[in-house]
C-alpha cells in the first residue's frame, strides 16, 4: 500500500497519558488513528525532557509552520521530534539531508512509469503538506542554501505552483516542518555544515537541543534495561555508574585543552554500554567486564581510552585490574 493513499482518520490522545503531562485525564490532543505507516513507533522508554516538551508543544499548538532544533550530535534532536508524533500517532516523513539533496527531491518530480509515460510523484515536504501531516530534515545545514530556499513558500505555509504541472498545492491544516542541526559553531568534529540564507532561517521557530540532567538520563537507561529484561535493581546500578561516567566524559571534553578528549558520550551510547554491561558480566578481561563493555560501545583513541578507564574505575571504586 503506499503511504499517501492510507486514510488520516482523526483520534484523540490524553497528554496526560501520553507524555505523563500534570493535566486532568479529560483534556485531550488531537492525533490520527495508529497504524500509518509513516507514524514512528512509540518507544515506551523514552524519557520526555519537560522544557524541550513544552517548547515542542507551543509550536504543535501556534499557527507557526517550521521548528527547527539545533544542537550537538545525539542530544535527542531527531528522537524528539519522532517520539512526540509516535505519541500522537502522527505520520513524520523523515528525509536524512546530504549536500546532495535538492529541493526538486523534497517538492516532488517525474519519474518514468512502465509504459514509458512520465508520473508526477510528491516528495515528502510536498506530500506532508498535500495531507496536513509532518516532515522532518534531519541534518539539515548540509543542504546548500539555494536548495533550502527552494522549500520558503511551504515552510511560510504559502500555496505554491508546481512548475511542470501547473497544479497549485495549498497546505492542509496541520502541516508541520520539523529541521534538525549541528550548530555550526559546535566545537564537535561535525563537518560540512553551511550557514543558511537569513530568509530561510527567519521562517522558522527556534528551540534548542542538550544531554539530559543525570536523573533523567538515568531513567532512560533504566527503562532501556528493564525493557531488555534486567531488574530494576540491577538496571538502577548499571545506569548510575554509566551516567555518571558520561557526565565525567563530558565535563572533560568541555575543559580540556590537549586534544585528548575528542567527543563526549552521549546518552545513545551509554545506552548501549549499559546494556553491553549485562552481555559481557561474565567476561575474564584485565580491566574488568565494565571497561570491556565500555570499548565496545564507545569508540575511543588509545588516549582517551586511558582517561575514560580512569573514570569508570573512580565510578565503580575498582583498582587497574577491574577489582575493588
Amino acid at each position: 500500500m503506499e503511504t499517501n493513499s492510507y486514510p488520516l482518520v482523526k483520534a484523540f490522545y490524553s497528554p496526560a497519558q501520553e507524555f505523563g503531562l500534570p493535566v486532568p485525564a479529560t483534556v485531550k490532543i488531537p492525533g490520527f488513528e495508529a497504524g500509518h505507516p509513516a507514524a514512528p513507533p512509540i518507544n515506551e522508554g523514552y524519557v520526555f525532557m519537560p522544557e524541550k516538551l513544552r517548547d515542542i508543544l507551543a509550536f504543535w499548538q501556534s499557527s507557526e509552520k517550521a521548528l527547527k532544533i539545533i544542537g550537538d550530535p545525539a542530544t535527542g534532536k531527531t528522537s524528539l521530534v519522532e517520539q512526540f508524533h509516535a505519541r500522537l500517532r502522527w505520520p513524520l516523513y523523515k528525509v536524512s539531508c546530504s549536500p546532495g539533496t535538492e529541493s526538486r527531491e523534497l517538492i516532488g518530480q517525474f519519474f518514468p512509469t512502465a509504459d514509458g509515460s512520465l508520473k508526477w510523484v510528491d516528495g515528502p515536504v510536498l506530500r506532508a503538506a498535500r495531507e496536513g501531516t509532518s516532515v522532518l530534515l534531519d541534518e539539515y545545514n548540509v543542504l546548500e542554501p539555494g536548495e533550502s530556499t527552494g522549500l520558503n513558500m511551504l515552510i511560510e505555509g504559502y500555496s505554491i505552483v508546481i512548475p511542470s504541472t501547473g497544479e497549485v498545492v495549498v497546505p492542509a491544516a496541520g502541516f508541520k516542518v520539523f529541521a534538525t542541526e549541528n550548530s555550526v559553531e559546535s566545537s564537535l568534529s561535525v563537518v560540512g555544515r553551511n550557514v543558511q540564507d537569513v530568509a530561510n532561517d527567519d521562517r522558522f521557530m527556534v528551540t534548542t537541543a542538550s544531554y539530559l540532567p543525570p536523573e533523567l538520563e538515568e531513567r532512560a537507561v533504566v527503562n532501556a534495561l528493564v525493557g531488555d529484561g534486567v531488574s530494576p535493581d540491577v538496571a538502577t546500578m548499571i545506569a548510575q555508574q554509566v551516567v555518571k561516567v558520561a557526565n565525567s566524559v563530558r565535563a572533560a571534553y568541555r575543559t580540556d585543552k590537549s586534544g585528548v578528549m575528542t567527543k563526549p558520550m552521549t546518552t545513545r551510547s551509554a545506552i548501549r554500554w549499559a546494556r553491553l554491561v549485562r552481555r559481557f558480566a561474565n567476561v575474564n578481561d584485565s580491566d574488568g567486564p565494565m571497561v570491556y563493555a565500555l570499548r565496545r560501545a564507545f569508540q575511543m583513541n588509545a588516549e582517551m581510552d586511558a582517561v575514560v578507564t580512569e573514570f569508570t574505575r573512580a565510578a565503580l571504586g575498582t583498582g587497574t585490574n577491574g577489582q575493588p
